[in-house]
C-alpha cells in the first residue's frame, strides 16, 4: 500500500508539472513573420504613441524622433485599419524628440500631442479635429535634460497636466488651465535626480496620488508620497538601489487589490516589486535574463484577466511575458531585430481584429508593427 501511495503521489506531481509546463509554453502570440515596417527609414526614434487623431475610427501613429539631435518627427495615418500608408512631418521644425503622448489638452474632444524634447522647450501640437497639427506651443526650458513626460490630472481639476521628467535637472510639474496653456507649478524629487520615467498612482491607499520614480546613474528608485495639493514630500525606496531603471509601470500583478511595481532595467534583470500594504514593498522578484531593457508596457495582452508585460530591449529581441495570475511572468514571445535599440513601445488594435498589436520605436533602426497572431 505504501508503494502504491508513493507511486500515486509521484503521478500527481508529474501531471501537475506537465500542466505547469504546458501553461508556461503557450504558443507565442507574436513573431517576426506577423510584422510590417512602419516605414523604410532608420529614424532616431525615442517615442511612439497610438490614437485616432482624425476621427475615422482607427488608430494612427505619432513617431517622435531625435533624442539628442534635431530630427523630423512624423504623423502616420491608418488607412481603413490596414496599416500606416500616409505620413506628414510633425511641426515646422525638426526637434530633439523623446517621449510622445496623445491627450485632449484644450477640451475640444480631439487628441493633441505632447512631445518631450532634450535641451529644448517641450512641444504641444494642437489638433484641428482632422489630424492637422498646425498650432504649436512650447512649455519648459531649453536648460532641462528632458527624457520623458507623464500626462495626468495631478491637481484633480479635470484637465490633464504634465510632469516633465529629466535626467540630472529638476523634474517639473506643469498645470493645464483646461485650454492647453501650461504653467510651471513646482518641482518634485531632488533637483539632481536622474529620472527616466514616472508613474502616478495611490500606492498607500490614503486617497492621495503618489509618484513612482525610475532613476538612473546609480540612484535609488523612490516613491514620493503625496499629501494633497501637488505636494510630494516623503520618499520611500523600492528596488535594490542599484538597478539603473529606465522604465516603470504600476499594476496589481497578483490580484490582491494592491498596486505593484514593475521595472525595466539596464543594470540588472527586470523585476516585479509586490506591494505588501502600509507603504511596504517586497524585495525584487526578477524575470527574464536581458540586462538592457529600455522600456515596458504592462497590460492584459492575452485577455485572460491579469496583467502581462511587453519589454523593449537593446541588442536583443524584444519580449512578451505572460502572467500566471500570481504575478510570476513567463516568457511567451521574442520578436524584432536583435541588433536594434528599441526605446519605445505602443500597444493598440491597429487592424481591428480584436487583438492588441505592438509598435516598436527604435533608434537608428526601422520601426515595426507586430500583429498579434
Amino acid at each position: 500500500m505504501k508503494s502504491l501511495t508513493l507511486t500515486y503521489g509521484f503521478a500527481v506531481v508529474v501531471l501537475l508539472s506537465k500542466a505547469a509546463f504546458a501553461e508556461n509554453t503557450q504558443a507565442p502570440i507574436f513573431n517576426d513573420r506577423s510584422s510590417y515596417p512602419v516605414s523604410m527609414d532608420k529614424n532616431i526614434t525615442a517615442g511612439v504613441a497610438l490614437g485616432d487623431i482624425d476621427g475615422d475610427g482607427d488608430l494612427d501613429l505619432i513617431e517622435s524622433n531625435g533624442r539628442h539631435w534635431p530630427h523630423a518627427s512624423f504623423v502616420y495615418f491608418n488607412a481603413e485599419n490596414r496599416g500606416f500608408s500616409q505620413r506628414v512631418q510633425l511641426g515646422k521644425y525638426q526637434t530633439t524628440g523623446y517621449r510622445v503622448e496623445l491627450i485632449d489638452l484644450d477640451s475640444d474632444n480631439d487628441l493633441d500631442i505632447v512631445l518631450a524634447a532634450d535641451k529644448l522647450p517641450n512641444k504641444l501640437y494642437f489638433n484641428d479635429g482632422k489630424g492637422n497639427f498646425i498650432e504649436t506651443r512650447d512649455f519648459g526650458s531649453a536648460l532641462s535634460n528632458t527624457r520623458s513626460i507623464t500626462v495626468t490630472d495631478i491637481n484633480n481639476d479635470g484637465a490633464p497636466d504634465i510632469l516633465e521628467i529629466c535626467r540630472g535637472t529638476a523634474n517639473n510639474i506643469f498645470l493645464n488651465d483646461g485650454l492647453g496653456n501650461m504653467s510651471l507649478a513646482g518641482t518634485f524629487g531632488r533637483l539632481d535626480d536622474s529620472t527616466l520615467d514616472v508613474v502616478v498612482a495611490d500606492m498607500n491607499g490614503d486617497g492621495h496620488v503618489d509618484l513612482i520614480l525610475a532613476n538612473r546613474d546609480g540612484q535609488q528608485n523612490t516613491i514620493l508620497l503625496g499629501t494633497g495639493g501637488i505636494k510630494f514630500e516623503t520618499s520611500i525606496p523600492y528596488g535594490s538601489g542599484s538597478d539603473d531603471t529606465r522604465g516603470v509601470a504600476v499594476a496589481d500583478m497578483n490580484g490582491d487589490g494592491l498596486p505593484d511595481i514593475i521595472t525595466s532595467n539596464i543594470g540588472s534583470k527586470n523585476s516585479v516589486i509586490f506591494n505588501l500594504g502600509n507603504a511596504k514593498f517586497s524585495t525584487e522578484k526578477y524575470f527574464g535574463s536581458n540586462l538592457r531593457s529600455y522600456a515596458l508596457k504592462v497590460i492584459d495582452i492575452d485577455n485572460d484577466g491579469d496583467f502581462d508585460a511587453v519589454i523593449a530591449n537593446v541588442a536583443a529581441k524584444n519580449e512578451v511575458y505572460l502572467n500566471d495570475g500570481t504575478g510570476k511572468l513567463h516568457i511567451n514571445a521574442s520578436f524584432g531585430d536583435p541588433e536594434a535599440r528599441t526605446y519605445a513601445l505602443a500597444l493598440g488594435d491597429i487592424n481591428k481584429d480584436g487583438k492588441l498589436d505592438i509598435v516598436t520605436g527604435s533608434s537608428e533602426s526601422r520601426n515595426f508593427i507586430f500583429y498579434q497572431k
